[in-house]
């Protein structure tokens, strides 16, 4: 079923996606007055989003992959939820818009840094490399000494994953054992901030 939904969506989203100067434009309502096809979409996309604050597990995954799946269809509709959702719905959405990638997506994402909900925050950091922004390397190093030992563990893994270093840190070690090796990390994004952000050897 959701890959049928899935399917539906783009087949309604090719119908009306136009560009002018390179943006998505909104096709013109219709003689009748009725609101266009890219319009109806929205409103799909803002009932799929005003729902992810009641889903879990399999539920949740489904809806993120269809909002996802449509693109920068998703994308204003996603700007405007931010004003008003919750922290879990906030965080979600930018882990969605990570995965869309652009400029517009981008936008988002690096407003979400300074997010007044720590889980947005590690949410925005974590889309950023997802979308080969190194900036995000510090503001995840700090993720390191959370409070949070999930966010400690999640932000550890993703600068493993990415870096292939890994210092010898303990997401369950207590501060003082995780002082070293955080002070490491910061040394090593030190070295080598210019040449991962900038090219520069």
């Amino acid at each position: 079923m959701a890959k049928i939904a899935i399917a539906s969506l783009f087949l309604l989203s090719a119908c009306v996606t136009t560009y002018e100067n390179g943006q998505l434009v909104a096709e013109r309502e219709d003689r009748s007055g009725k609101p266009s096809r890219l319009e109806r979409v929205q409103e799909q996309v803002n009932s799929r989003i005003e729902r992810l604050k009641y889903q879990y597990g399999k539920e949740l995954l489904g809806t993120l992959q269809e909002l996802i799946a449509l693109e920068e269809l998703a994308i204003e509709p996603i700007g405007q939820a931010f004003q008003t959702a919750d922290s879990r719905t906030r965080a979600n959405l930018v882990y969605v818009l990570g995965y869309i990638g652009g400029a517009a997506a981008r936008k988002w994402v690096v407003a979400g840094l300074s997010d007044e909900s720590e889980v947005v925050r590690y949410e925005s950091a974590a889309a950023l490399m997802q979308l080969g922004d190194w900036s995000a390397v510090p503001v995840l190093i700090t993720f390191m000494d959370s409070d949070s030992r999930r966010l400690r563990y999640k932000a550890h893994e993703i600068l493993r994953l990415k870096t292939k270093q890994d210092f010898g840190y303990d997401f369950n070690a207590e501060t003082a054992g995780r002082t070293e090796a955080i002070q490491q990390w910061k040394s090593w994004w030190s070295g080598r901030r210019d040449e991962l952000i900038y090219g520069n050897d």
